[in-house]
């Protein structure tokens, strides 16, 4: 939550006029005690008067932003600001007011200039870390957060950012580690209490997860993100029952909660009755509705239709939730085009050739890489089966090793510090990363690496691990594409998914990787499609865990029985036995996917 600034920039002269300067205070202290419509009419009086006095204007935008008229509010705070450039106070509100009104880079330029002309502003520093996590730059928001909570380590808001960008950036066991802290100090707080919970579901503690919010219902029983995330945790571990009370709680607290719809529509196929349709249909009507919720919403109604086989009905809810998303996204495919590009151009076979031999000989990774829904929760779900084989999920320890090593550009691109490596920083990226993977591995002498987009990591795969195991998951791209288009991904990276132009050109962009990988990466790359596994089960999974150097076991053919906590979008459909209804499924919507079909190379 931004923090807004004002009670502290009362200058020292205000005006010559007495009666702007008592209009000026006055309106000043009614601001301060939340009085913005009295507040509001004062300023605008000063202004009468003298229309361009920086005060008067600076804190009209405040309030401006307050009623969530954010570009109002950052033309006003220009227009202060014109006066007063030296203001960091309105130069940090100028920021808040960009954030807001979803133009980060802008915001973190001024919250940048704010903190030049004065650096101890911490309230701004947060501010920043967050602007920087809008940016995907999260190394940089890191940075910019643990200063700030240096500067304030008493600081409240402070330490709930800093846990939050943790979590967000995947420092998962850190994120704990502040909940936890700021927990011991302040254990009524029901909020945070959530907040651990939801660090430790995606450490895998399952257990731990459902006792934290059980311990904020305790708190708040009236809580609805409390009930609302108790029910996702066990939508996770697949007790569906559990999952669907907890859910149903929360929109009896309150009924226009849009994530909670949202996952009980994906708890399984037809979960939504046509009564709870008929709420979301009154929800969605309703005028003080975010955009972010009216998101959910349709995804939900989007996904009660494709369940009841009623494919026009289904499209128009995806498309609308799906162009309300990309609205809210800073985004270009030639950002992504860029970081392609820049690892192809490292990873060339003079590059492999100068560090073969260099990385570690353990086998114990098996990298699950492709495009999302091309099959790779299926897939882990089947070697997870396997006795010695523990599911990892979606781990993000590679690229975490990776930037303990080299600076990040736009998320997740190192190849100009990879370029100039040296062959200690591949031992320390190998050694990072076994280290985290050691504590799930337990008594399996595997862990699965499930994060798709490991794809554009498979030639540092192919040097720092060249035994471990890379499964490339295949899928017609029509029906690939179609399945991304149609769910809405809470995880960050999945930008290039809510236009179906970008997400084509996405798609090929993948494809030209894989192949270049194919071609010039030393590894082997066992490739594996779906179409495969769910026509010739038996004889596609053999070949599978050939390809991993593991014996046959026959649970990996009853993968649906395996109880673990799956927490991507294919929870549900993992726990069923092969089924193919998927297969061709684009075909459905195949007018409305014109513009997918025109750029997409199959």
């Amino acid at each position: 939550m931004l923090h807004v600034e004002f009670s502290k920039m009362m200058p020292a002269i205000m005006n010559e006029l007495d009666n702007i300067e008592q209009a000026l205070q006055q309106a000043v202290q009614l601001h301060g005690a939340g009085k913005l419509q009295q507040a509001e009419r004062l300023y605008r009086e000063v202004l009468s008067l003298d229309p361009e006095q920086p005060d008067a204007l600076h804190y009209l935008g405040v309030i401006a932003m307050q009623a969530g008229r954010f570009d109002a509010a950052a033309e006003l705070i220009t227009r202060a600001l014109q006066q007063q450039p030296q203001n960091h106070f309105a130069m940090a509100n100028l920021g808040n007011a960009l954030l807001q009104a979803g133009n980060p880079a802008e915001a973190i330029d001024r919250y940048r200039a704010a903190l030049t002309i004065e650096p101890s502003m911490f309230d701004a520093r947060r501010n920043l870390a967050s602007a920087l996590m809008a940016q995907n730059e999260a190394n940089e928001a890191l940075r910019e957060i643990k200063q700030a909570a240096a500067m304030a380590p008493r600081s409240l808001e402070v330490q709930v950012t800093l846990g939050n960008i943790l979590q967000e950036a995947g420092f998962i066991d850190e994120a704990i580690a502040c909940f936890s802290g700021i927990l011991k100090v302040r254990s009524d707080l029901a909020p945070i209490h959530v907040n651990l919970g939801s660090s430790l579901r995606q450490a895998g503690r399952s257990g731990e997860a459902i006792a934290t919010f059980e311990k904020a219902i305790a708190l708040a029983p009236d809580y609805a993100e409390a009930h609302l995330n108790l029910g996702v945790v066990y939508q996770d571990l697949g007790e569906k029952e559990k999952a669907a009370t907890a859910l149903r709680r929360a929109l009896s607290i309150d009924s226009s909660n849009a994530k909670a719809w949202f996952a009980l529509a994906n708890l399984s196929k037809k979960s939504l009755s046509e009564s709870d349709v008929a709420a979301i249909a009154v929800a969605l009507d309703s005028p003080d509705l975010g955009d972010d919720q009216r998101t959910n919403l349709e995804f939900a109604l989007g996904k009660f239709h494709e369940d009841s086989n009623e494919h026009a009905r289904a499209m128009p809810h995806y498309l609308a939730g799906n162009t309300l998303k990309r609205a809210s996204l800073v985004y270009s495919i030639d950002e992504d085009r860029r970081v392609f590009e820049n690892l192809k151009a490292v990873f060339d076979d003079a590059f492999f050739e100068r560090w073969s031999g260099v990385g570690s000989d353990s086998s114990a990774p098996i990298f699950i890489v492709g495009m999302p829904r091309s099959g790779t929760s299926l897939v882990e779900q089947v070697l997870a089966s396997h006795p010695q084989v523990h599911g990892g999920g979606e781990l993000m320890e590679l690229l975490r090793a990776v930037s303990s090593r080299f600076v990040l550009a736009d998320g997740v691109d190192y190849s100009a510090g990879i370029a100039n490596a040296s062959a200690g920083d591949f031992e320390r990226i190998a050694e990072h990363y076994l280290q985290a993977i050691m504590g799930l591995r337990g008594d399996a002498s595997h862990v699965t690496d499930k994060l798709p987009a490991n794809f554009l990591n498979v030639g540092l795969i192919s040097i720092v691990f060249p035994k471990a195991t890379v499964i490339h998951c295949i899928r017609d791209p029509r029906d690939t594409c179609f399945s991304i288009f149609k769910h809405l991904f809470k995880a960050r990276g999945h930008n290039y998914a809510y236009d179906l132009e970008e997400l084509g050109t996405y798609h090929n962009l993948y494809a030209d990787m894989m192949a270049h990988w194919c071609a010039v990466a030393p590894i082997d790359i066992h490739e594996l499609r779906y179409e495969e596994m769910v026509g010739s089960q038996e004889e596609t999974t053999r070949a599978l865990l050939e390809a991993c150097n593991l014996p046959w076991h026959p649970a990996c053919l009853e993968f649906h029985k395996t109880v673990r906590p799956v927490s991507t979008i294919s929870a549900d459909q993992v726990r069923r036995p092969i089924y193919s209804s998927s297969v061709g499924l684009w075909q459905q919507h195949e007018d409305a996917l014109a513009p997918l079909l025109r750029v997409l190379k199959t």
